[in-house]
């Protein structure tokens, strides 16, 4: 009883230890708590603005994608869905930066930071309110790119290999000319049985080269090769008709079965694809170029938020009377430089022309000097700070 309860005690006193360490963290002024606020509620409008323009363009290329038989219609929903951990890990970073300099550009316009100032509120405080926002985003991205972002990927590539499975889930619906690879095949069924993989009444169109083949058969069957992958027609009781345009060179054959082989989806950057749907772990374990690279670009998100936080007080800083529109517009092109350089340095490692210790490393690190050195610049760290 005695070791129970001086346990019990410990776990206590390590509570209430952690708890006091927390609150000293946390332990914002009334103006920082302001400042916190301010970046929050900014950050979630740019992010949900963000969002909707990525996700715009994720459904462009998906409809090209369907138009051209790479993915099937029904599953446009759960993969634009899949894509959101994708989606987040590139638009927080963004989010996260043009909202501390939207801020910090309100406070100087009103002239509250001026105010601030004169009353004894350093720059250096300016720190704990945006680690309260920064850190928090960089664990989420961490968490994000490491672990559900690559799940979210595999997944995503597993529910487009069983819809090519079922001709139902792959997009087909009874009754109607189905158009893919932009007019090279044309695909129709009076009727698909409950199965999904049963077609009645079938009619296809496909070209090949300077020639044209139509197949029309009673009976048709969806069917894919488990070892291969590769997608069948098995068509019964039907004849096809070759023919080249323009001539009169027309053949016809007639047959009780015959297996059509369809043209396999082209995804575009297979390769990359596959990267990164791989776990963060197998990444870590493998020893190669690609792998490192893809691990390193994981991780950029967490790194790049913190370093653009820092980067943004002394891009924030506008004269009386400016405008914030030039400063948001510096901001980004502050970013497409960081960010161009990270997916050049990404490309650069993964093709093994640039040494994997030193990958994208130099470019953190680079572009946080640069923030450092910019606002002790414009004496935004004053050394000896204090209220009177």
């Amino acid at each position: 009883m005695a070791s129970e309860s001086f346990n019990t005690a410990r776990m206590r006193m390590n509570q209430a230890f952690y708890n006091d360490l927390i609150a000293k963290i946390l332990n914002l002024s009334i103006l920082q708590k302001y400042i916190l606020r301010e970046w929050f509620w900014t950050s979630l409008a740019v992010s949900s603005v963000l969002i909707i323009v990525l996700l715009g363009t994720y459904l462009g290329d998906m409809l090209n994608d369907i138009a051209d038989g790479r993915m099937p219609a029904g599953l446009m929903t759960i993969q634009l869905l899949l894509h959101m951990p994708e989606t987040l890990s590139n638009i927080l970073p963004l989010a996260g930066f043009v909202a501390i300099m939207w801020g910090l550009g309100r406070l100087y316009r009103d002239q509250e930071m001026a105010v601030m100032r004169s009353s004894g509120f350093g720059w250096w405080k300016l720190l704990k309110p945006l680690l309260s926002l920064v850190i928090p985003l960089a664990v989420l991205l961490l968490v994000l790119g490491l672990i559900v972002a690559p799940k979210t990927a595999r997944l995503a590539e597993q529910q487009l290999e069983l819809a090519f499975r079922s001709a139902a889930v792959w997009g087909l619906q009874a009754g109607k000319f189905h158009v893919l690879r932009h007019g090279e095949l044309v695909i129709y069924a009076e009727t698909i049985e409950e199965d999904g993989s049963t077609l009645r009444n079938v009619f296809i169109k496909q070209r090949q080269q300077e020639r044209e083949q139509i197949w029309v058969a009673q009976k048709g069957r969806y069917w894919m090769d488990p070892d291969t992958g590769d997608r069948y027609l098995i068509l019964e009781d039907g004849k096809v008709t070759d023919v080249t345009p323009q001539q009169l060179d027309i053949r016809v054959l007639r047959f009780a079965r015959n297996d059509l082989r369809l043209p396999e989806p082209e995804f575009r950057d297979q390769k990359k694809k596959n990267f990164s749907s791989k776990p963060s772990a197998e990444l870590l374990n493998d020893a190669s170029a690609e792998s490192i690279a893809e691990l390193q670009w994981r991780l950029s998100p967490a790194i790049t938020v913190i370093v653009l936080g820092l980067l943004a007080i002394p891009l924030a800083h506008s004269a009386p009377r400016e405008g914030r529109g030039v400063r948001i517009v510096l901001g980004i092109l502050v970013y497409l430089l960081y960010g161009n350089m990270l997916y050049l340095c990404r490309s650069l490692v993964a093709d093994g022309l640039l040494p994997t210790y030193i990958g994208m490393w130099w470019v953190h690190v680079v572009f946080l000097a640069i923030s450092f050195v910019w606002v002790r610049r414009q004496g935004r760290f004053p050394v000896k700070t204090k209220l009177t």
